[in-house]
């Protein structure tokens, strides 16, 4: 790629870095608040969502189609290009999932429910989500190969136990419930689950990554 192409492929990388980075601070003020036990900050989060992100995401996907079109790129810069196509519908649904989590979240986790027994399993699940997150982040200016490659192992750890945090909250809700879900436990059940998603969107961000530094089959992407 000529030196103009390189230059927005370098303005590309760096878009993808904030727009990861705003997801990963949105999800630090969750892991903030639900380790306080202060319900006070996930209200204030839940008003500063904006569309911003879903805007800047798809004005990224135009100027990646743009390049695409007219320089077309080869080799590793190509795999970057189409990565990142794909890396911004990820970082999309990862907000979405994160918007959906506070909000959902601040509405049903009322005194009526044994809170203390629900914090007990999604702090350390939003704790994944967040390490999750902040591998994936650093993966993205990475070049040397072995650290890629060790950075895609962790993420795929955090993904692993973010798995298992949640089963193990809906074990533990179940039983509190004597296996007779009200709906309130429903809704904090559906809520945590957006958590579990977060930590998928960044294992799939993570593969995508992969690919576009070390190659190999783009359709293993999750």
């Amino acid at each position: 790629m000529l030196k103009t192409e390189l230059q927005k492929l370098k303005n590309i990388r760096a878009t993808m870095y904030n727009l990861v980075a705003t997801v990963l601070d949105k999800n630090q003020l969750i892991l903030h608040a639900l380790e306080a036990n202060d319900i006070e900050i996930l209200l204030e989060l839940k008003k500063s969502y904006q569309k911003s992100l879903e805007k800047e995401a798809s004005k990224v996907d135009d100027e990646i189609i743009n390049i695409l079109a007219l320089y077309h790129p080869e080799g590793k810069d190509l795999r970057e290009m189409v990565s990142f196509l794909k890396i911004s519908n990820e970082i999309v649904r990862a907000y979405s999932n994160t918007r959906s989590f506070t909000r959902k979240f601040c509405r049903n986790f009322t005194d009526d429910l044994e809170q203390d027994i629900i914090l007990e399993y999604i702090t350390p699940l939003q704790k994944s989500a967040v390490d999750a997150l902040t591998i994936t982040l650093e993966m993205i200016n990475l070049v040397d190969k072995e650290l890629v490659t060790e950075c895609f192992r962790q993420v795929l750890i955090e993904e692993s136990k973010a798995d298992d945090l949640y089963k193990m909250v809906e074990k533990n809700i179940l039983k509190l419930t004597n296996q007779d879900l009200s709906k309130e436990y429903q809704d904090i059940l559906s809520a945590v689950r957006r958590i579990e998603k977060i930590s998928d969107r960044a294992l799939s961000i993570a593969h995508l990554l992969i690919y576009a530094k070390l190659g190999g089959e783009i359709n293993q992407v999750v």
